[in-house]
Parts: structure tokens; C-alpha cells; sequence
């Protein structure tokens, strides 16, 4: 019986992933902010469509730099 081939994890892999994930983080991040300073901001919108806008870029920087 041959063994299976392990899998691994491939650096384009995560490169995928975090261009996911990071923006899922950064509205995370703006509700969260919205949530504890409610009374900052007039439409909450911005703070979590900007969060999930400076994931976006974060994740765009990384891919460029290490792709």
C-alpha cells in the first residue's frame, strides 16, 4: 500500500485566501469601531465599506509584494 502524497500549502493558496479574508476583517474591524464610538459617525456605512475597502488594498499590497 502506498502512502498518500501530503498536501501542502501553497503560497498562491494563501495569496487567495487573504484576498478574502482581509476584507472580511476590515468591515469586521469598521463595525466594530462603529459599534463603540456610535456617535461619531452620522452614516455607519462608511466605517465598514472603508474597512472592507483598506482590507481590499492591504490584500493588493501583499499579493504585489510577494507575487
Amino acid at each position: 500500500m502506498t502512502p498518500k502524497p501530503q498536501q501542502r500549502i501553497r503560497k498562491d493558496d494563501v495569496l487567495t485566501a487573504l484576498g478574502y479574508a482581509l476584507p472580511v476583517i476590515g468591515g469586521l474591524l469598521g463595525v466594530a469601531y462603529v459599534n463603540t464610538k456610535y456617535m461619531d459617525f452620522i452614516n455607519p456605512v462608511w466605517a465598514v465599506g472603508g474597512g472592507a475597502l483598506l482590507g481590499w488594498i492591504i490584500a493588493r499590497v501583499i499579493r504585489k509584494v510577494l507575487g
